[in-house]
């Protein structure tokens, strides 16, 4: 049975897309199946991240009508890992804004790919904040992992995004994002944990070497000895526990 996750954030330059990314290499590379849809149609990223050049269709082709979900699914150099683009261009996200479209094909696309390709984990990108696909992807997900960076002002948006998922059936998990040299992780688990109400999946530090990437490769592929990969298995670890248990 695949398991779906959701990667969110209230607010952008999380760091969400990243890593996500590096979680779905690091399924493939341990032998899962693995699939990742962006349905952030308006600042897609993937496509980048995993250097896909131009393909037969993207998510807005099929919610247009003009390719199967199947189709837009894009191969990797990863055995197992397939990529959905949300789109190419913005013609089609134009056009997605004059004409609207059937958000119900959004779940049926998902389960259409999980069967397809027989996954183990599917992974769905979000656009930040709450639009209809980022609602809708919610709702397919078994588990949802918020993200936010280690300050007050990003934490101020993550009630809603708690609240929200709280309404759903599915799992809630944060993540903290680029947490300063010397942060006492005890404590901000305790906090997090106390402010949120929802378990402290992991706490990711500022890493130079990230930036360094340029975005032209994932990290967990380029440096895969690197501390933050151990953060990453951590996040992992903690998203296949069957309780709301923090794992920080």
């Amino acid at each position: 049975m695949t398991r779906t996750i959701v990667v969110h954030s209230h607010r952008g330059g999380t760091g969400k897309s990243s890593v996500l990314a590096n979680l779905a290499v690091l399924l493939a590379t341990g032998g899962a199946r693995v699939g990742a849809v962006d349905t952030d149609l308006q600042s897609p990223t993937l496509d980048l991240l995993f250097g896909l050049g131009p393909g037969p269709g993207s998510l807005a082709d099929y919610l247009l009508g003009r390719c199967e979900i199947e189709a837009a699914a894009r191969r990797t150099a990863l055995p197992g890992l397939y990529v959905v683009p949300a789109r190419s261009g913005t013609a089609a996200l134009r056009e997605l804004m004059t004409t609207g479209y059937d958000v119900g094909l959004l779940p049926e696309g998902f389960d259409r790919l999980a069967q397809r390709f027989m996954l183990d984990v599917l992974l769905l990108d979000t656009h930040a904040g709450l639009n209809n696909e980022s609602v809708t992807a919610m709702g397919s997900a078994d588990v949802v992992l918020i993200m936010a960076r280690a300050d007050r002002v990003d934490l101020s948006g993550v009630e809603e995004t708690v609240a929200l998922a709280g309404r759903l059936a599915c799992r809630r998990a944060l993540v903290l994002s680029m947490a300063p040299e010397g942060v006492d992780r005890d404590a901000v688990r305790r906090r997090a944990e106390e402010v949120y109400g929802a378990p402290l999946a992991g706490i990711l530090p500022y890493v130079p070497e990230m930036a360094a990437l340029y975005g032209e490769r994932i990290f967990a592929q380029a440096l895969p000895g690197h501390p933050l990969v151990g953060e990453f298995h951590a996040i992992l670890a903690a998203l296949d526990a069957r309780d709301e248990v923090s794992r920080a």
